[in-house]
């Protein structure tokens, strides 16, 4: 599995908004579960998803909070590959 690289220290509001619509846009698309990498699985994407995009509206993002935002990233490319569009 090609490792992506998604962390920052800091994510503009545009690429949160934009994140947010990419994922409102496709929930119903959603697969039941995916192999995200090596080392993560998530059973429920679309719980898994939800819950990270409200800790992050929820909470001031932080250097650590952003480790939420690059898990959001890396899951949307794996569903990319994954051929949802």
């Amino acid at each position: 599995m090609e490792r992506v690289k998604t962390f920052k220290t800091k994510y503009s509001p545009a690429e949160l908004d934009e994140l947010f619509a990419w994922f409102d846009s496709r929930m119903d698309r959603l697969p039941e579960s995916l192999q995200v990498d090596e080392a993560t699985y998530s059973a429920n994407v679309r719980e898994t998803v939800s819950a990270y995009i409200r800790t992050i509206k929820n909470c001031e993002l932080t250097v650590s909070l952003n480790g939420y935002v690059s898990q959001l990233m890396l899951i949307r490319e794996r569903l990319k590959q994954e051929g949802v569009e």
